[in-house]
């Protein structure tokens, strides 16, 4: 199988990079938005699939356009334990409420463990929890949005230019590659026929 062309590395590459910036997930948290962190088990039962979901696309494009707000991640809760995304608001005199956390973590992404800020750092924080347990990553999303009230954001029209021309090229490369595909076969199938005709020549005159 021939090795991908410079074009159509370039082609992935551009890719995967819009698809950071546009789909699910793509919005902007208001500025109380302290920090978010994410626990759910290391497997996918029990409810954890969603979470996990979430993980691996959602949040990536939050943090792309969200880039001052740190977004941590524990990946070490019991199977059996509620699957949690903690929402941390700037508010130096706001009460803890009832569905918050007691602790909350540290601002430095973490794919373990979760770690307990100073208690004057927490004092300046109100933390509200989702349940995520048995939510798919949309479900997930959308109670995200409506409990900050985070902007959803729309491809720009530079973005949909870039996905019709990507779709095209895609398009293109796969007609390109069924026509070659096509050509191989059918010199594959030549070089056969002459291959008999050659022998069937030399048993006639053996």
């Amino acid at each position: 199988m021939p090795s991908p062309s410079l074009s159509q590395r370039m082609r992935t590459l551009q890719t995967k990079l819009l698809e950071i910036r546009v789909g699910s997930g793509a919005i902007t948290l208001p500025k109380d938005i302290k920090r978010i962190h994410l626990r759910f088990a290391p497997k996918l039962n029990g409810g954890h699939m969603g979470p996990r979901k979430f993980w691996q696309h959602e949040l990536i494009r939050m943090k792309y356009h969200n880039p001052a707000v740190p977004m941590t991640i524990d990946r070490t809760a019991p199977q059996t334990e509620a699957a949690t995304l903690s929402v941390h608001f700037t508010s130096a005199d706001a009460p803890q409420t009832s569905g918050s956390e007691t602790s909350s973590p540290a601002a430095v992404t973490s794919t373990s463990t979760e770690h307990n800020v100073p208690p004057e750092a927490a004092a300046t924080e109100r933390v509200e929890t989702i349940n995520m347990t048995h939510s798919t990553n949309s479900e997930i999303l959308d109670a995200l949005i409506r409990l900050t009230k985070a902007e959803v954001l729309e491809p720009s029209a530079e973005d949909r230019e870039e996905m019709r021309e990507l779709a095209e090229a895609r398009t293109r490369s796969a007609k390109d590659a069924k026509l070659s595909a096509e050509v191989r076969a059918r010199q594959k199938r030549e070089r056969e026929l002459l291959d008999q005709a050659r022998g069937e020549v030399a048993n006639l005159t053996a």
